[in-house]
């Protein structure tokens, strides 16, 4: 059983959005989603709101820190939350009635559908093609680097990492990714490809990574404050809702 939206306020007056969700727990949950707001799950018979007011020092911790991380990156990158983002790049969204067509014209990317309705499946569709595409070029690079292969590679949306490498050497990619700057997609595919080689974060998985993208910190450092950017954007998140 579930509760509907209901906002905590912090000392700074910033006003942080919860849900709470009642299930057959011991304990309080408290999340902190990427896009901040607060997931609050507790036992049958338990106020969420006590639990919420009780934790409300975590909760201005945990969302100070988010904030700071996503305040930084815009300061280094363009409009990443206002227009729609590719490749790191902020671009105005046109969308048309008509034959199936997609165009990039400077700063300008024209989505042509028959029902301005499917805009949205039609670009995510497109979108899917590009990042594979792109990760598949990467990846082959890469391996050939380290001399392995990989037996699948997958484009999805996942809701909790840009990529991973599972059980049977498949490599798995956020569509998210196509959000992120080239420099960053270059590290997650380098990263998945490295761990073909090295399943755990050892010294000698870190070693394959800088053989692969040379001062790859920037790049790592900056993406938990992607991860924040995409699911502030309004377009991507009705993209993927």
């Amino acid at each position: 059983m579930s509760t509907g939206p209901k906002s905590v306020e912090l000392p700074n007056g910033d006003r942080v959005p919860y849900s709470v969700q009642r299930r057959e727990v011991d304990n309080p949950r408290l999340t902190l989603n990427p896009d901040g707001t607060l997931a609050v799950v507790v036992p049958p018979n338990t106020r969420g709101d006590r639990i919420v007011a009780s934790e409300r020092d975590w909760i201005e911790s945990q969302y100070e820190s988010q904030q700071s991380q996503l305040a930084s990156l815009l300061q280094r990158y363009d409009d990443l939350l206002g227009s729609f983002t590719l490749w790191g790049r902020s671009y105005d969204l046109q969308v048309k009635t008509g034959n199936y067509e997609i165009s990039v014209d400077g700063s300008e990317i024209s989505i042509v559908t028959p029902e301005k309705e499917s805009y949205l499946r039609y670009l995510q569709r497109k979108l899917r093609d590009a990042l594979k595409t792109a990760v598949r070029t990467l990846a082959a690079k890469f391996c050939s680097e380290v001399g392995r292969s990989y037996e699948t590679l997958t484009v999805r949306s996942q809701r909790t990492k840009w990529a991973s490498c599972s059980s049977g050497d498949t490599l798995n990619f956020n569509l998210r990714c196509a959000f992120l700057p080239i420099p960053h997609l270059r590290y997650l595919v380098a990263h998945e490809v490295a761990h073909l080689v090295e399943q755990s974060h050892s010294d000698e998985f870190w070693q394959v990574v800088q053989s692969l993208v040379p001062g790859y910190e920037r790049e790592k450092s900056e993406l938990q404050g992607f991860w924040y950017a995409v699911h502030h954007n309004p377009l991507w998140v009705d993209l993927l809702d």
